[in-house]
């Protein structure tokens, strides 16, 4: 729900967003809740579509990615139940006679859910930008189908590009440069076609890497770290999030799941770019069951805490 909030509503269908973080902040997981939610029933607030994920590094084609989208799936449709059956309840004393398959359909199982995430592993730039430029016809097939896409996650577009401008001769390295950036621009130009002609949410995951930071004099400041990919990049994007770790340590007295040390890791999404939502940032923390925000009472703590320290 923070998440929700802070992007009104959630991740925006016909937009090009961009997930930047460091090694571990959670932007694959982050990714992988997004398709299998992507799956939830219309009456349930879902737009009940299907999922392409573009695996530039293998986080998904791995038995382990496999065994984490299970459990995310298991634990939607658990909860989904959970919601049908306390409705009925609710209305037990009504007129109502609906029946638990008219409030969860059938059709909505982990099975189903897994069965609607298409991946394609992609092992250099020249496959990554293949399979992207073909996924048109795709999309169609599947909107014939009845089954359409609605969200693409490419993790991460900037692996394949940094490992090809990192081979480039030396005595090349501004034409090769030239011609990542001008690839780039494309790329992006792309997306975004994509995303509006399918009306599907197109998430792209990136990197850090750092920047000499400069003071106003031009001066330099320091290093910085920043999204990969570049300034031409950064403006093709609609919206940008970055994840982060909020605190390694917090003692995990709200209830929710810890390392077995007492402990849980937070981690905030903020959004940083967006050309309809203020900037803000959400906590929200990793669990054996997905991706979940952190209750209020837990951000209200926090506040009180730093207000005390102020």
């Amino acid at each position: 729900q923070p998440l929700d909030m802070l992007l009104g509503g959630g991740f925006a269908l016909s937009e090009l967003t961009e997930i930047a973080g460091l090694p571990g902040s959670g932007k694959t997981q982050l990714a992988m809740q997004l398709c299998v939610d992507a799956r939830l029933p219309g009456q349930y607030g879902g737009v009940e579509g299907c999922a392409v994920v573009i695996d530039a590094e293998g986080s998904w084609s791995s038995g382990a990615g496999g065994v984490r989208l299970w459990s995310m799936a298991g634990a939607l449709v658990d909860h989904v139940k959970s919601s049908a059956l306390r409705k009925m309840e609710a209305n037990v004393d009504n007129t109502n006679t609906t029946t638990p398959e008219e409030l969860v359909p059938s059709w909505f199982t982990p099975e189903s859910i897994l069965d609607g995430i298409h991946i394609f592993r992609v092992h250099d730039e020249a496959s990554q930008t293949c399979t992207l430029y073909n996924l048109p016809q795709f999309l169609q097939e599947q909107e014939e189908k009845g089954m359409p896409v609605k969200i693409l996650v490419i993790d991460s577009l900037a692996f394949h590009y940094r490992v090809a401008s990192s081979i480039g001769s030396s005595s090349n390295k501004g034409g090769n440069f030239l011609s990542t950036t001008t690839s780039l621009t494309r790329m992006a130009a792309f997306l975004q076609e994509l995303a509006s002609e399918f009306d599907l949410a197109v998430v792209a995951l990136n990197h850090l890497t750092n920047k000499i930071d400069k003071d106003r004099t031009g001066t330099n400041g320091g290093m910085k770290l920043v999204p990969a990919l570049g300034e031409s990049w950064a403006h093709s994007v609609t919206s940008r999030l970055m994840v982060d770790f909020y605190n390694r340590h917090v003692p995990n007295n709200v209830g929710l799941n810890s390392h077995g040390d007492g402990v849980m890791e937070v981690r905030t999404c903020s959004l940083i770019k967006s050309p309809h939502k203020p900037n803000g940032t959400a906590l929200f923390t990793i669990t054996d069951k997905g991706i979940r925000g952190l209750p209020s009472q837990f951000i209200e703590a926090e506040a009180a805490k730093r207000a005390r320290l102020n």
